[in-house]
């Protein structure tokens, strides 16, 4: 935890003005050494009026957590400051005054606080007794706060039963999130997520809806019956995004069968990204035939 506090600090710092950083950094250095919780909440309300919503423009960097890397995309100087408030307040609380505090921050906040609980949470050394906290803002009907429980953080993948964690993916295919920013994906896929994605698509379909060209990355490690065949007919749709989910849900499944269709999809795809990915799916079976 020490490690990412640094990293997040010397990010931040960079950030933002130096009378203001300095007013942030002696609060910080207080909960650091005491952890009061009156004093957590009032710097907590009160970050973004001191150091203002600027983008932190760290979309490629990631900081260590305690279980896995975590991503600073999407964070906002105000995301920052309150994720690092939360590391102080940690360093000095035992494991009650913790839970006291993020749950505080978590009810007491407004969704741009709760999205900043939420994405402290995988930076936490305790941070499984949170999947409480983490579940019920997945329950929000706010598309902001729900990106920020689904998107780019490991927590769900390392914490959420299956049940739940597939409940995840696919309120994020139904709100339309970007699914390819769910992170963990390929240690948590399973049969049911595969069923319940192909039902989605196939009520979709009926309803004459379009669905999420991503979601064939939840269907393809375990294609229920006509999933693979689907993905082939979307591979030569007229659209090339949807072309570009259905070929890469063929790459994750890589089956054989399919390879006389890649080749001959290749000779007349007219999207580089999609050639790309048609290339990456026929290497990838080439390695499958060697093995």
């Amino acid at each position: 935890m020490a490690a990412a506090f640094e990293l997040l600090q010397a990010r931040l710092e960079c950030r933002v003005e130096p009378a203001a950083w300095q007013s942030f950094a002696r609060t910080l250095d207080a909960l650091r050494n005491r952890g009061a919780l009156e004093q957590l909440l009032s710097a907590f309300s009160g970050a973004a009026r001191l150091l203002g919503r600027a983008p932190l423009d760290a979309e490629d960097t990631f900081i260590p957590g305690p279980h896995d890397e975590v991503t600073l995309a999407g964070y906002t100087v105000d995301v920052a400051a309150r994720c690092l408030l939360l590391l102080a307040f940690a360093k000095a609380s035992r494991a009650a005054q913790l839970e006291e505090g993020i749950w505080s921050a978590y009810r007491e906040g407004d969704t741009l606080e709760k999205i900043a609980v939420v994405r402290s949470l995988p930076l936490l050394s305790e941070q499984a007794q949170f999947l409480e906290l983490s579940l019920d803002a997945g329950r929000t009907n706010d598309a902001r706060l729900f990106r920020a429980v689904a998107c780019d953080t490991p927590f769900p993948a390392r914490h959420y039963p299956e049940l739940e964690w597939n409940k995840l993916f696919m309120k994020a295919a139904f709100v339309r999130a970007p699914l390819d920013r769910i992170v963990g994906l390929a240690r948590r896929e399973n049969p049911e997520l595969a069923r319940m994605a192909l039902e989605f698509i196939e009520e979709q379909e009926s309803a004459g809806r379009p669905f999420p060209p991503g979601i064939w990355l939840g269907i393809a490690p375990f294609p229920p019956p006509g999933a693979v065949a689907k993905m082939l007919g979307y591979a030569s749709h007229s659209v090339a995004e949807v072309r570009l989910g259905a070929i890469a849900g063929l790459l994750r499944a890589s089956q054989p069968r399919t390879e006389s269709f890649l080749r001959e999809r290749l000779t007349v795809e007219s999207d580089a990204s999609a050639r790309d990915a048609l290339a990456r799916c026929l290497e990838r079976l080439n390695g499958v035939a060697k093995n």
